[in-house]
């Protein structure tokens, strides 16, 4: 027999002194993102908007013309955005059977106040409003639109909404502007809060001629500038206000 050596224990785990240690445990809370419309309900709502006539259309001088307020006595009327109620007045007092649309209760208080029983005023998003198909024979929005990130889906409710042949006339702030400019030189990047009534955020989109024409395609629409004060003769090139005028498609007509 072979002669065996003096045997070593083996230990598969020595026993050690363990150290404690620090572990520090960082938790990343993450503030949900509010959406377009909850911005625009809190800013107006804490600072509403609310203008007489006259500091309105002195303001934007060109507004009534183009607003088309005397043109259409008997005709049903939606503002969207009507916010305290001024334009949709206009449209009352000159006939129309007049409806304005908004999302911020402070806006619609104020709204029904000024309007009293010649026009309707009702609470709804208008991405998705309530009213029948073919319902309407003007469709109107000043400086709303470009407060939503789902422009898309507002055309598709006008083009709803809207009888066949009839009209849409939308006011939209433009990027290529003298007030866009001004204010950027004033404020540089974070000039976009100084646009509005308040400082308080909300969604704003800048739209050019072409970016316009995609939002409404394949329907034909005819776009002017406004609102350079008090440079007004060169509004044309770099004025405030987009305005984009159109009509719903007749069906069976082939021209859009």
């Amino acid at each position: 027999m072979a002669k065996r050596g003096p045997t070593k224990k083996i230990l598969s785990h020595p026993f050690r002194v363990a150290r404690a240690t620090k572990v520090t445990i960082y938790c990343l809370v993450v503030t949900p993102q509010k959406s377009a419309v909850s911005l625009a309900q809190d800013h107006w709502n804490e600072t509403p908007l609310y203008l007489s006539e006259e500091d309105r259309y002195s303001t934007y001088p060109w507004l009534y013309r183009v607003a088309e307020f005397r043109e259409h006595p008997g005709e049903r009327v939606l503002e969207l955005g009507c916010g305290t109620g001024c334009d949709l007045l206009q449209f009352a007092n000159h006939g129309a059977i007049a409806t304005g649309v908004d999302i911020t209760d402070s806006h619609l208080e104020l709204a029904r106040k000024r309007v009293g029983g010649t026009a309707t005023v009702v609470k709804a998003d208008i991405r998705s409003m309530d009213f029948e198909d073919n319902s309407f024979d003007y469709v109107y929005s000043h400086g709303v639109i470009h407060h939503s990130n789902e422009p898309k889906k507002i055309v598709a409710e006008i083009l709803r909404v809207l009888r066949p042949g009839g009209r849409f006339n939308i006011h939209v702030y433009a990027l290529y502007s003298y007030f866009a400019l001004w204010r950027w030189l004033q404020y540089g990047r974070r000039w976009k809060f100084y646009v509005e009534n308040s400082t308080s955020e909300v969604h704003i989109d800048l739209y050019t001629g072409a970016s316009l024409r995609r939002l409404f395609h394949p329907v034909r629409i005819q776009i002017r500038k406004y609102q350079a004060k008090p440079f007004e003769l060169l509004a044309p090139a770099l004025g405030w206000y987009l305005v984009a005028t159109g009509s719903k498609p007749v069906i069976g007509n082939s021209e859009l």
